[in-house]
């Protein structure tokens, strides 16, 4: 390309300047509109992806905005990764695309109906609440347990909990049915959960996750013939900040207060000194649970009190920390319990039952709530068992008692001395 000669040097250097700059504008104009249609092109193959794979159930731009937002995602590769509304019980995962050949997770959904024999409420006395902490290294692997409690969900934000339960990173929606018969088969209940596949989930995020799990329900629901006792907006006004931390026992109020008032009257000895619990108890949820763990110093204070044959205080103070958990489900949530031992053994926590799960260090009692079945299971981590075996009768005892008061519960049956003996 030649210029005109504007009859000096400078000026005509100048003119080329321009000209050249133009043409480079032209040029990353033409980029950046290439860029957006690139976007608005995987944006919108995401959308399709997400619809498909999650059944239409879910808003897909919601489910692109969680973790600062994405355009390209791609639905997970397995049988269990897909489904339909009329392929139930079922599932979605969604992971987040960014260089060629790498995906990260970002979004899961599950879909199941009661009664069913899918999905049931497992209750595992191999799964280490604190096995990220030692996995990483913490020197106080009980200070911070792997995952935050559950919180109770409903809308508004009354302490209800029939709505379902929230933690930090995942929540579970249940719509359950006025009338027992649907278009499919007796369902009782319709549940949802969605989580979110990511480490720090923000509380915006977090938000999301529950909207997206109650709008999911309420449209299964619908699909099913299953009428709401209640519906509400899928948009919940208050959360609180899920948090892991645990804290001095005694001090315990909310879902581990019973613990705090046990302690009071029986004294600590050989017991848990930390708690982890939820700050406020649903009046109506379908799950109750408290964690409770020994701190390192309540470790090194009961230690020399143990048989020589006990073990390695070490493997106490890092891979295999003392810990115990109680866990109450009510409803149609009771109907499919089961502890499960190491190595996959399950057994069914049967309502209008009590015993010891086969081969595993988990005891559980039943009972009847307004009318409904409610199991209450007491779970004791391995290495703690022969460490606290005289006080697990009256601490369960005192936990059954507990909350089959505050649920008015009858019909009470606890495990026989055979089963959980107290000396």
């Amino acid at each position: 390309m030649s210029f005109p000669d504007r009859g000096s040097r400078p000026r005509n250097a100048f003119n080329e300047l321009v000209a050249a700059t133009a043409v480079l504008g032209i040029g990353a104009s033409g980029w950046g509109v290439w860029l957006e249609v690139e976007e608005y092109r995987d944006r919108q193959a995401s959308r399709e992806r997400i619809t498909e794979a999650c059944g239409g159930l879910v808003d897909p731009d919601r489910v692109l905005g969680l973790h600062g937002g994405t355009a390209r995602v791609r639905p997970g590769q397995g049988s269990e990764d897909t489904f339909t509304l009329d392929s139930l019980p079922g599932g979605c995962a969604i992971y987040r695309v960014e260089d060629p050949g790498t995906a990260y997770g970002h979004f899961a959904l599950s879909v199941y109906t009661n009664p069913g024999d899918d999905h049931p409420n497992v209750v595992d006395d191999s799964l280490n609440p604190f096995f990220a902490q030692h996995r990483g290294g913490a020197e106080d692997v009980t200070r911070v347990a792997d995952q935050s409690p559950d919180h109770p969900l409903d809308y508004p934000a009354e302490d209800d909990g029939r709505l379902g339960h929230y933690n930090d990173d995942s929540a579970t929606f249940k719509v359950t049915c006025k009338t027992a018969k649907t278009a499919r088969d007796d369902v009782t209940s319709v549940n949802v959960v969605t989580k979110a596949l990511y480490d720090d989930v923000s509380l915006r995020d977090l938000r999301t996750v529950i909207e997206l799990a109650a709008g999911a329900a309420y449209k299964v629901a619908d699909h099913l013939g299953c009428t709401p006792e209640d519906q509400h907006a899928a948009s919940f006004p208050r959360l609180w900040i899920p948090d892991a931390k645990l804290k001095k026992a005694t001090e315990a109020k909310g879902s581990c207060r019973w613990y705090a008032e046990f302690l009071g009257q029986e004294g600590l000895g050989s017991l848990p000194d930390r708690a982890r619990e939820t700050p406020r108890e649903g009046e109506h949820s379908f799950k109750r649970s408290c964690l409770l763990a020994a701190s390192p110093a309540q470790v090194k204070r009961v230690w020399p009190e143990l048989p020589e044959r006990y073990g390695r205080l070490e493997g106490v103070l890092g891979h295999s920390p003392w810990w115990l958990r109680t866990e109450s489900y009510f409803g149609d949530e009771a109907r499919k319990v089961v502890g499960e031992a190491f190595g996959g053994k399950r057994t069914p926590l049967t309502p209008g039952t009590s015993g010891r799960a086969e081969r595993a260090d988990i005891w559980w009692a039943s009972s009847t709530c307004d009318g409904e079945p409610a199991v209450h299971t007491l779970t004791v981590s391995y290495s703690y068992v022969t460490a606290i075996e005289p006080r697990l009768r009256p601490l369960f005892k005192a936990y059954v008692d507990h909350i089959t008061a505050a649920h008015d519960c009858t019909d009470i049956t606890f495990p026989t001395t055979s089963a959980l003996p107290s000396e």
